[in-house]
């Protein structure tokens, strides 16, 4: 803080990490309150509530009103882009799935998948969609619904599969670029975002090739085989064909923010594109 602003704001004194921890702590007991108790799942008024707190401890430590004002606009400008791609990711998966580009992820994901390596494939299947769409929950809720279905029609319990379909798609999520988190962390922080899933890669990849080897040997340890698996996979195949448009063009789109975000463009613009070509 320069000269300047500490003589208009006063003595500013330095919070001790119990007085900093208050904040945090009375925030959590207001939203667990509202949670448990009252059974209400919206946190907006434990975070007003947890605003008005932190104010009051501000003031304490001798900010003054703008001072305070000017931090809580900070953090919400430096987390509206985040929160733009949020939308604009929401948007695509809505296109992507109405045009036929999803369905079609789904469709080649399941003829190519072979019975002994499912749970490695889906695995593989589901890290490829999450990266593509920036978003877990989007590819558990598509592709990861699908692989369920067909994991139990293998005979592979329905906790191995959920695995295999979590793991690929949280390791999707964590390195994408259009994922909302990977881009509010290194807002937060000042740090590029291409920097950011730089540094996650020596803990991630890791990760997800030990996981790879457990459900590849799995897959082959818990298949077992039947014609009702194969039955399966051609049902929700003709499924897929008679309600959407499956073409290897409906591709492009998922290729299209692949190669984007390989030549390290923006989020934002690569997802606007990216959403016109399916629509």
């Amino acid at each position: 803080m320069s000269s300047d602003d500490q003589t208009e704001q006063g003595t500013i004194e330095k919070p001790s990490l119990v007085l900093a921890l208050v904040p945090v702590v009375l925030t959590l007991l207001v939203l667990g309150l509202q949670l448990f108790v009252f059974d209400n799942f919206t946190p907006h008024i434990p975070l007003a509530i947890g605003l008005a707190i932190t104010a009051i401890v501000g003031k304490k430590l001798g900010h003054k009103w703008p001072s305070i004002q000017d931090g809580v606009f900070h953090v919400i400008n430096v987390s509206l882009p985040s929160v733009s791609v949020l939308i604009v990711v929401g948007m695509i998966i809505g296109v992507w799935i109405a045009s036929g580009t999803v369905p079609t992820l789904i469709y080649y994901g399941l003829v190519i998948l072979s019975p002994e390596v499912f749970l490695a494939a889906a695995m593989i299947l589901c890290s490829l969609v999450s990266v593509s769409l920036g978003t877990s929950w989007g590819t558990v809720g598509t592709v990861g619904l699908a692989l369920m279905g067909i994991g139990e029609g293998f005979g592979i319990p329905m906790y191995w599969t959920a695995g295999a379909v979590v793991s690929g798609a949280f390791f999707g999520d964590k390195i994408s670029p259009l994922s909302d988190t990977t881009n509010l962390a290194p807002a937060v922080t000042g740090v590029n975002i291409f920097h950011h899933i730089r540094n996650m890669l020596p803990t991630t990849i890791p990760a997800m090739l030990i996981a790879l080897v457990i459900y590849g040997v799995g897959g082959y340890t818990l298949l077992e085989s039947g014609e009702s698996s194969f039955e399966r996979i051609e049902n929700i195949t003709s499924a897929l064909q008679d309600n959407f448009l499956i073409s290897p063009w409906l591709l492009l789109p998922a290729l299209l923010v692949i190669v984007l975000a390989v030549m390290k463009q923006p989020p934002i613009p690569r997802c606007l594109p990216a959403s016109s070509w399916a629509a």
